[in-house]
């Protein structure tokens, strides 16, 4: 059965080419700058947090615009991921009712267009991170490992969120709320020291914490993470993905009804 699966997998792959190219040259349709965008925006957000926070945690975070720029990629992909992976089966549905294909393809485009803007923003974030003096480490060559999770874990997250988005169209404005909660409860723009000490083990329950902790401590610190938080971290992309692919094929068979 997983033989099977797997080859249709890789029959469809030119295929899910083709939709990540369209989807990523849609994205940027009659726009001047077209890619810079994924380039500027960040660097102009950044400017922006830099002022407001750099001062009230410049005793606590040494290199703030890199801290902040690194974590807002991260969060940012994962959102902008799953986001997108909700609703791609419904955006798609003309396609899906004139060919037989795999309806999770649409949820990987989706997904792997945003993960491949992310990956040109890393430019400005390394371009910053020189201009302010974050010393070079060996570990910077280290960050694809977070980077990959993430985007394991966001497949997951989009498929799961897809499966009942597909359904209960009201799924986008509660998730809206919720990313909202969701960036608050992530140290992105202030450090974890400001949390109480006996409140922290808590963030553990929160994936993107994991990842952009990873992240940071290749990409700034210099340093490899604790062997715990790297298990975790791999068991959160699994987990996700797993439950994921599962909730999907569940309720794929009824997509056809409410597109």
């Amino acid at each position: 059965m997983l033989g099977k699966k797997i080859d249709e997998f890789m029959y469809y792959v030119p295929f899910l080419k083709e939709v990540i190219k369209r989807d990523f040259k849609k994205k940027y349709y009659k726009s001047v700058l077209g890619v810079a965008w994924s380039m500027l925006s960040p660097l102009l957000m950044m400017i922006v947090i830099t002022i407001i926070f750099s001062t009230i945690f410049k005793r606590n975070i040494p290199y703030y615009p890199s801290y902040w720029l690194g974590g807002n990629l991260l969060f940012a992909f994962v959102m902008d991921g799953t986001n997108g992976a909700m609703n791609s089966v419904i955006h798609n549905a003309s396609l899906i009712k004139k060919m037989k294909i795999p309806n999770y393809f649409f949820c990987i485009s989706s997904v792997t267009q945003h993960f491949i803007t992310m990956l040109f923003s890393l430019v400005p974030y390394f371009l910053v991170s020189i201009i302010i003096g974050v010393p070079f480490n060996p570990y910077m060559f280290l960050i694809f490992f977070p980077i990959i999770l993430a985007y394991i874990f966001t497949i997951g997250l989009g498929m799961f969120l897809c499966a009942y988005g597909t359904f209960l169209r009201d799924l986008n404005y509660l998730y809206n709320i919720f990313r909202r909660v969701w960036l608050y409860v992530t140290p992105i723009f202030y450090p974890i020291d400001i949390i109480p000490e006996n409140y922290r083990f808590m963030f553990e329950l929160n994936p993107l914490y994991i990842y952009i902790s990873i992240f940071r401590d290749f990409a700034m610190n210099g340093k490899m993470p604790s062997e715990r938080m790297l298990i975790v971290a791999t068991f959160y992309s699994i987990l996700t993905l797993i439950l994921g692919i599962v909730t999907f094929k569940e309720k794929e068979d009824r997509f056809f009804l409410y597109i």
